[in-house]
């Protein structure tokens, strides 16, 4: 059964049921309460830089000793950095009256000691609001809350477009076959060009498509392997009209019409599945780091942030 924390919420604070999160103000401090269903406990939470105590050991002394004053209290402490938490056991009925006795003494000394409530991303004594950031209920003043909307913005202009995302690797690998032509034409096949094909492609997309997803690289070197293939049979054309040329008068179309005849012949036939599996190979060699790198890429790519201010 979890904490009713309805029957708990202390005068003047509100309850934010989508986060379950209480927040409110006690002697000009802001406080969180987080309710901890599995502990059967609340949390207590503000944000402050403790450095800039007047007495930060008395206060670190006050927070050491409350569970001595309170019995409902099971811990409380400071992380050293910009949060103080206080963990209060439920007691049922009696959470209300708890949880507002924790909250006028921690208010009370809190002046005592010339504490104020710090941004819990900056640490800034500045006015702030409570907000979830991540779906993580905190204090967070106007410019880092700026700063958050800011980086979403960017985040949702950067959303995948597939079809725009797929022209792009068309283009892409179209221009990095031109490499692979180009260095089939002195007679040779080198991975740099199947490097090129599936780069171009993962750019173009990247490019056009917004960003680039596995879903994307998948259909580059999917594209990247079908203009492998396409671009072996232009260097073939190409070749075919050069000699020809030579001694007939041809057009490039009547080179690319008479492929399908030579691919008759057994040993040309050969020789060029020869060709595409070395070609393949290498463009598979050179280019797996690349692609894994991309890969890895993405997944390490942060999630998007999510900010509501209450």
């Amino acid at each position: 059964m979890g904490l009713q924390v309805e029957n708990a919420l202390p005068d003047g604070f509100s309850f934010q049921q989508a986060h379950r999160v209480m927040y409110g103000t006690r002697t000009g401090m802001d406080f969180l309460i987080l309710p901890m269903d599995t502990e059967n406990q609340y949390q207590i939470q503000f944000y402050t830089d403790l450095e800039k105590s007047m007495d930060k050991e008395g206060f670190m002394d006050f927070l050491g000793n409350m569970y001595k004053r309170y019995p409902f209290i099971h811990h409380a402490g400071y992380n050293g950095n910009n949060m103080v938490s206080i963990y209060v056991r439920s007691e049922g009925d009696a959470d209300k009256a708890n949880l507002t006795a924790a909250l006028s003494e921690l208010s009370g000394k809190c002046v005592e000691h010339g504490l104020k409530n710090c941004c819990a991303h900056c640490k800034n004594t500045v006015s702030l609001h409570t907000a979830a950031v991540d779906n993580t209920p905190l204090m967070i003043c106007d410019n880092c809350l700026s700063q958050l909307n800011d980086r979403m913005e960017g985040q949702r202009a950067r959303k995948e477009n597939i079809l725009l995302g797929c022209i792009g690797a068309i283009v892409g690998v179209l221009l990095g076959s031109a490499v692979w032509i180009l260095i089939g034409q002195i007679g040779f096949i080198a991975g740099i060009a199947g490097f090129a094909i599936v780069f171009g492609g993962m750019k173009g997309y990247e490019i056009l498509g917004g960003k680039l997803t596995k879903k994307g690289i998948v259909i580059c070197v999917l594209l990247s392997f079908i203009v492998i293939l396409a671009a072996e049979f232009a260097s073939i054309g190409i070749a075919v009209y050069r000699e020809f040329s030579k001694v007939y008068e041809v057009t490039v179309s009547d080179a690319f019409g008479v492929i399908p005849e030579f691919l008759k012949d057994p040993e040309m036939a050969a020789e060029v599945a020869k060709d595409l599996i070395i070609g393949y190979i290498l463009a598979i060699w050179a280019s797996y780091a690349n692609v894994k790198s991309a890969w890895r890429k993405v997944d390490e790519d942060p999630a998007q942030h999510t900010v509501e201010r209450f």
